[in-house]
């Protein structure tokens, strides 16, 4: 019996990102030294070499989660930049590294460029005596020393004007997508869809609604559309936009939901609280506008791990996704989802490219999420999802069973109290938030 139980530690001991470190600190004190040298060196084969010396699973991984969790932290602004300068070196790819280093000034500027002024332009040699050759002729006597030939002449030409261009104003005011977006056949939600923008996509603004809500917009393809507007960064005279003459009416659906009032004119009064809850659902008390439906721990096989026997090797991801969907369960784009820790950063549904209703955020110690705006870009209610962690300390056991890190409840708790648990800094979570309107 202890040789099956020194077994099965010995193997839950093999699991882990850096199991054979002694001391956890002393891994993150190298780390910090790997990152100061190459500060004072800028050597980066010396600190890539180093840095794969480290007894952990993954390098690069190990020194993104100690860069991120110092940032978020905030506790050592100094290492913190060191830290920050090793992973641009060895270009190890992080949303939040790279917003930090933007802020902090850390990243590289983008170059610019000045254009010297164009100096005046002399010519000098033969070609230029014929410009005045016929004054020089005129003036010369039969007694006059005959004008020496071999001698060249200057010319100075005209400076020619300098190739700087004026500001050319825009024929009509722009506007640029800030994510993927949905272009409608009219000023609403309920209009169809007739394209979509991609982020950072220009459009001619060409009207807009009475009430300055949204914006008519001609698209690349040539199509025009209505996009809302606070979806769009506007540049050029906005004001200047007149409302526009062909603004469609709303859809068959609008029209028809009315018909009971105006067929019960006998007893309007009665009627009319019925009629409430079908054209504004969102005062009804039951509960945020978005709710959390479901929170799901990836399971070793979908974060990138595998299983050999009781033997876990960990997947390198460490990703938090947000799905949104409608109260019929269909994605929304549009959606603004937002971090509640760190640097409470908010991204919108759909605006990746990652998939319809998802927004995906890199999960660094831990995070809360909740649903900050719907897609017309209102203020909405929501659930806030906790404990989206990847410290295996603080997930619940019977979570950590079902995505098979263990199989039962000696075996997790061996697994989670070990000196350094096996996998931390490398789960990830899904979060469904569902409207109920």
């Amino acid at each position: 019996m202890l040789l099956l139980l020194a077994a099965t530690l010995m193997l839950l001991a093999a699991c882990g990102p850096a199991q054979a470190a002694s001391n956890d600190e002393q891994v993150r004190a190298e780390t910090a030294r790997i990152a100061q040298q190459f500060q004072a060196d800028q050597d980066a084969s010396a600190a890539r070499a180093a840095l794969d010396g480290l007894d952990v699973a993954n390098p690069r991984q190990w020194l993104m989660l100690q860069t991120e969790d110092l940032i978020a932290s905030g506790a050592d602004p100094a290492l913190a930049a060191a830290l920050v300068e090793l992973t641009e070196a060895l270009d190890i790819q992080s949303a939040a590294i790279r917003s930090y280093a933007q802020q902090q000034g850390l990243a590289e500027p983008t170059p610019t460029f000045e254009l010297a002024p164009v100096e005046p332009v002399v010519v000098q040699g033969e070609s230029a005596q014929s410009s005045q050759a016929a004054p020089a002729e005129a003036a010369a006597t039969p007694d006059s020393a005959p004008a020496p030939t071999a001698t060249p002449t200057a010319v100075t030409l005209a400076a020619l004007p300098t190739a700087t261009p004026e500001p050319v104003a825009p024929t009509s005011p722009q506007g640029k997508s800030t994510g993927l977006i949905n272009v409608r056949s009219g000023p609403g939600t309920e209009f169809g869809t007739v394209a979509a923008l991609n982020p950072d996509e220009a459009v001619d603004i060409v009207g807009k609604n009475p009430a300055g809500d949204w914006w008519q917009v001609t698209v690349s393809s040539g199509a025009t559309g209505w996009v809302f507007g606070q979806l769009l960064q506007t540049s050029g005279d906005v004001s200047s936009v007149a409302v526009a003459s062909d603004i469609p009416t709303p859809p068959p659906a609008a029209p028809a939901a009315e018909a009971p009032a105006e067929v019960a004119t006998e007893a309007p009064v009665a009627e009319a609280p019925a009629e409430q809850p079908a054209e504004q659902p969102a005062p009804v008390a039951d509960g945020p506008d978005f709710r959390v439906t479901n929170i799901r721990l990836w399971d070793v096989f979908e974060n990138g791990g595998f299983l050999d026997g009781p033997t876990v090797t960990c997947g390198e991801k460490r990703q938090l996704v947000a799905v949104v969907l409608d109260a019929n369960g269909s994605p929304i784009n549009g959606v603004a989802v937002k971090g509640l820790l760190g640097a409470q950063e908010t991204i919108v549904t759909g605006s990746q490219g990652k998939g319809d209703g998802q927004a995906e955020f890199v999960l660094g110690g831990g995070q809360y999420l909740a649903v900050a705006k719907d897609a017309d870009g209102r203020e909405v209610t929501s659930d806030t999802a906790y404990g989206l962690t990847t410290d295996p300390r603080e997930i619940p056991i019977d979570t950590l069973i079902a995505a098979q890190y263990c199989t039962d409840q000696a075996q997790c708790n061996t697994w989670v109290n070990s000196p350094y648990p096996p996998c931390k800094g490398h789960y990830s979570w899904t979060v469904t938030f569902q409207r109920k309107y």
